[in-house]
Parts: structure tokens; C-alpha cells; sequence
């Protein structure tokens, strides 16, 4: 085995003086001055075993954050979408360096054990990131851990400098990119002060604005200096590796989501099988779409593969809030299904006006919600106490009073199982009785809408990304059939419709399609048609992906 360099020349030997590590004799036997001026950087052919361990950090933080942070409500959307952002690009930006300067030496090792350490304190932290508007602790640990990130990267992009800084084409872009992530870690410290001091709860909004940036500006230093670009790289491999890994993450999530359906009713209905079916599948076609659409293995343009990557960025947040979303509506169709079969009685006694059939059907609802969901001793004792006053009324009690003293009990147990299942619940209703049982009806089946509508923007997105990197990635020259460009077109128009669709949100409709087995069913059939239109022209022709702009 040979021996591992503390240090190693992220340059291919036929052009660095100074050999392979800094211990060993500079090789001066060549005489090509042009080696001087453009430097041979040596590139990976494919994903090391190192970056891919480091990928795999990168879906473990997803996993677990997505566990602690299912998407609905606000709050928890405006939450998820900040913490993927940060992980995303604390991710792009060592894959940037990594793609292009990293080697095999001790030195390098030992970067990547911190950034692996980086990953493993947002895992940590995931779970409390903006869960409590007092929790101050947890905001300075990130903005310490992102400053600690980028000191690493600092250091690996100036060890890099060091071995090119006789390339007058290498110094120019290198140290902007350290200046970057020097300003980076002074505004990451500056942060994590605001946070200790208490001064500013909101400063944390600083962090996607400097994540946004340093990858905005190593990019276009990348796509400005050909000394550094990302051409002949494989970034476009770890891109779509990421892809698929976001994929994997989806699959997981929704079999937990069937654990979690079997966990609380040991039954699947034929609803819930053929909307898992149609889960499954959605996130399948949606993996042949993007990977279909595709170069296998063959380099984008040079301008092209950067605006490809950044691109990747809202593709990979839509790809993970559709993967949330598929396993939310598989989930809510499966509520909305227990609500009716155990509140079907309720709705029978107060349309029938019905006294005694309102205290047999509490009765009912108290003995099946508390003996199968989990509740706190509070919530079921206030439940308890509201059946047994039901029960206490006199005989001739009209409906209205019986309603009114069991109001708590029904309000109660409709919030256990919607809470069980993971979903928030609405806050008190401002009216009592028939009409308050109405308003928490009405406010606990509104909690879809947000889903509803951020699933059906991000799947429309989804389609649109995929054609837009679909055309980035072959070349307009070489198109020799119609069908490609409609195929293209299509997804393009109907991922802009189904965005649309996220606007009957502001209808009723919404909650009617969450409550209708066919929500999943529908999308699989869309997707599996412009699946079976993509691959209508194959044979007719053969896409040659450009290697250059």
C-alpha cells in the first residue's frame, strides 16, 4: 500500500514542481511553459468512496429532521424549508471543492472528518431548529457550526492555493473564493452574537442569505475562470447521486408512514392500499422522468453545468417537499377515513336531533378514541368529566344541553386522533355547543389546505425543473424528432398546471380531495402518461449530449 502524504498537489503530476506531497523532491525535468499557464487539476473520474460517505451524512440529517418536522402548518414549512437550505448548501459548497481539489492525503481525511462533524451537529440540532421563539442556545450552536464549516473550507481552498499560486490563472479566482468564505465566517460569528446576546431572533434570516451567496459566488467564479471551472468534473454525478438519495429518503419516509398506519389501526383499507400503491409509484416515475431525461455520464456544456447545478437547489427542496406531501395526503385520506368511521354515529344523532343517540354515541367515541390513541392524563380526564356530566343530565335533557356538556368530549377526541397521527390541531373555537363542534370540524379538515398546497406546487415544479435540466442537457443540433420537443413541452405545461391547481386551496375543494382515494392515483396516471410520451420518440432518434457550449 503506498505510503499516505500528509499533504498532496490537488494538480496531476505532469505539471507540479512540487511533486506529490511537500516532502517530496519538485520534479523540474519539464520544459512546457504552458503548463505554467494552464494548470491540470487532478479530477476524479467518479463519486470516491470518500464523497459518497459524506453524501450519506447529508440523507441521514434529512431523515432524521423530517421525522421531528412533519410539514403541517406554517410554521413547520417555513421551518423545513430554512433548515434544507442550509444543508444544502453547506453540502454544495464541500462538493464544489471536492469535485474539483480533493486528494488522497491525511490533510484531506481530516477536513472531511470535520465536515463530517458538521453534519452530525445539525442532526443534532435539527430537531429544535426554530421550534421555540426563547430558545436561543440552539440558533448560536448553528451559526458556530456553520462558521466552523467554512473555516475548514477556508483552509482547504488555501491549501490549494498554495500548490497553483505560481498560475497566474488560478490566484484571481481562488482568492475570491476564500474571501467569501472569510466574510461567511465573520457574519456566522457576528450571528452567533446576536444569539447569545438575545438581541435579535430573527438574525438567523442572515444565514440563507451568506449560504445563497457563497455558493452563487464560487459558482461564477467557477463559470468566469476556465483555471477553476467545473467542466470535465463529475458534479453532474454527485448531483443526480444526491437525486436519488432524496428519492430513497421519500421511500423511507412513506414506509414509515405505513408502520405508522398499521401501529394505530392494524388494518389497511382497499383506499389506503391503492393509494400506497400509487405513492410508491409516483416517487418511481419520478425517478425515470429525471433520470430519462439525463446525460449518463457525459459532460454538460461548460456554462451549462453551472446553471444546471444551481438549478439542482429548488429541485432537490420541491423533490423533498413532494416526497412529504405524498406521505402526508397518503396519511390524511387515512384520518379522514377514521374520523368518519368513528364519529359516523355522532353525525347520525345530531342530524337526527337525537338526545339519547348523542350520550350512546359519546359513550362509543370515548371508549374507541382513548382505548387506541395515546393522550396526555390531563386530556383524558377533561374528557372523562365531560362524558360523565353527559351522562348525569336528566332523561329529558333536550339535544342542545347535551351537546353543550359533551361538547369537550367530542372536541377532545377528535384532536387525539388527528394529533396522533402527527398532524397539528387548530386553536380553541370561539363558539360552544352544535355550532363550536361545526367550527372544530371545519378548522380540524381546513389543516389539508396547507398540504395540499405546497404538494401540489412542488410536484408542478418538479415537472418544470426536469424539463428545463432535460434541455440544458442535450444539444438543440442534434434533435431530429418533433416528439422530443413536445414531450418537453408538456411537462413543462402540465407541471405549470398542476402548480395552478395548489389554488383551489382557497375552495373547499381541497379538503374534498383529500378525503377522496383517488388524490395519488390521479398524479401516478399523469406522471406514467408523460412517462410513456417521453419514451414515444426513443429509437426515432438518439440524444447527443453537448460537451460544449
Amino acid at each position: 500500500m503506498d505510503r499516505l502524504p500528509f499533504v498532496k498537489s490537488p494538480l496531476s503530476s505532469k505539471n507540479t514542481r512540487h511533486g506529490e506531497s511537500v516532502n517530496e523532491n519538485a520534479d523540474l525535468t519539464t520544459r512546457d511553459d504552458t503548463l505554467f499557464e494552464n494548470p491540470q487539476f487532478e479530477h476524479y473520474e467518479a463519486t470516491s468512496n470518500l464523497q459518497l460517505f459524506f453524501d450519506l451524512f447529508f440523507v441521514a440529517n434529512l431523515t432524521s429532521f423530517t421525522n421531528s418536522h412533519e410539514v403541517n402548518s406554517k410554521e413547520s414549512l417555513a421551518s423545513y424549508v430554512g433548515f434544507i437550505c442550509i444543508l444544502w448548501f453547506t453540502w454544495c459548497q464541500v462538493t464544489l471543492y471536492d469535485v474539483r481539489f480533493a486528494t488522497d492525503s491525511l490533510f484531506e481525511r481530516i477536513a472531511h472528518a470535520c465536515h463530517f462533524g458538521v453534519m452530525v451537529g445539525l442532526a443534532v440540532i435539527g430537531p429544535l431548529f426554530l421550534q421555540d421563539p426563547n430558545g436561543w442556545d440552539p440558533l448560536q450552536q448553528l451559526s458556530l457550526i456553520l462558521m466552523g464549516s467554512r473555516i475548514v473550507l477556508l483552509c482547504q481552498y488555501s491549501t490549494t492555493l498554495f500548490f497553483t499560486w505560481r498560475f497566474k490563472q488560478t490566484r484571481v479566482p481562488l482568492l475570491l473564493v476564500i474571501a467569501s468564505l472569510a466574510i461567511a465566517i465573520i457574519i456566522y460569528l457576528g450571528v452567533s452574537f446576536a444569539f447569545y446576546n438575545q438581541t435579535s431572533y430573527d438574525a438567523y434570516i442572515a444565514w440563507y442569505f451568506v449560504a445563497v451567496s457563497e455558493v452563487v459566488v464560487n459558482v461564477s467564479v467557477a463559470a468566469i475562470w476556465p483555471a477553476v471551472s467545473l467542466l470535465k468534473t463529475h458534479l453532474a454525478e454527485r448531483m443526480t447521486c444526491l437525486t436519488l438519495i432524496i428519492l430513497g429518503e421519500g421511500i423511507i419516509g412513506l414506509t414509515k408512514t405505513i408502520v405508522k398506519i398499521d401501529g394505530m389501526d392494524k388494518k389497511f383499507t382497499s383506499g389506503d392500499i391503492g393509494m400506497i400503491i400509487s405513492a410508491v409509484l409516483i416517487i418511481y416515475i419520478v425517478y425515470q422522468l429525471y433520470f430519462d431525461n439525463l446525460s449518463n455520464g457525459q459532460a454538460l456544456g461548460s456554462r451549462r453545468q453551472h446553471i444546471w447545478a444551481i438549478l439542482h437547489f429548488p429541485f432537490h427542496l420541491a423533490l423533498c417537499l413532494m416526497m412529504e406531501g405524498t406521505n402526508q395526503t397518503l396519511l390524511w385520506y387515512h384520518i379522514t377515513t377514521d374520523l368518519d368511521s368513528i364519529f359516523n354515529s355522532l353525525s347520525t344523532a345530531i342530524d337526527n336531533e337525537s338526545p339519547t343517540g348523542l350520550r350512546a354515541s359519546m359513550s362509543e367515541i370515548f371508549t374507541t378514541v382513548f382505548s387506541r390513541f395515546e393522550t396526555t392524563e390531563e386530556v383524558f380526564n377533561e374528557a372523562q368529566m365531560s362524558l360523565n356530566e353527559t351522562l348525569s343530565l336528566p332523561a329529558d335533557a333536550n339535544f342542545t344541553e347535551v351537546i353543550s356538556v359533551g361538547f369537550t368530549l367530542i372536541t377532545d377526541s377528535y384532536k387525539t386522533v388527528i394529533e396522533d397521527f402527527g398532524w397539528e390541531t387548530p386553536e380553541e373555537t370561539s363558539n360552544e355547543g352544535a355550532e363550536g363542534f361545526l367550527e372544530s370540524y371545519d378548522a380540524i379538515l381546513s389543516v389539508f389546505n396547507l398540504t395540499f398546497g405546497y404538494f401540489a406546487v412542488c410536484t408542478g415544479l418538479i415537472l418544470i425543473f426536469i424539463s428545463i435540466l432535460s434541455i440544458l442537457s442535450f444539444n438543440h443540433k442534434n434533435v431530429h424528432h418533433w416528439l422530443q420537443y413536445l414531450s418537453t413541452a408538456v411537462n413543462l405545461l402540465i407541471g405549470l398546471g398542476i402548480v395552478l391547481l395548489s389554488t383551489i386551496t382557497l375552495t373547499s375543494n381541497a379538503e374534498t380531495l383529500g378525503e377522496s382515494s383517488w388524490t395519488l392515483p390521479v398524479l401516478m396516471l399523469i406522471l406514467l402518461a408523460l412517462l410513456v410520451l417521453h419514451h414515444l420518440p426513443r429509437g426515432r432518434y438518439r440524444p447527443v449530449i453537448a460537451n460544449q457550449d
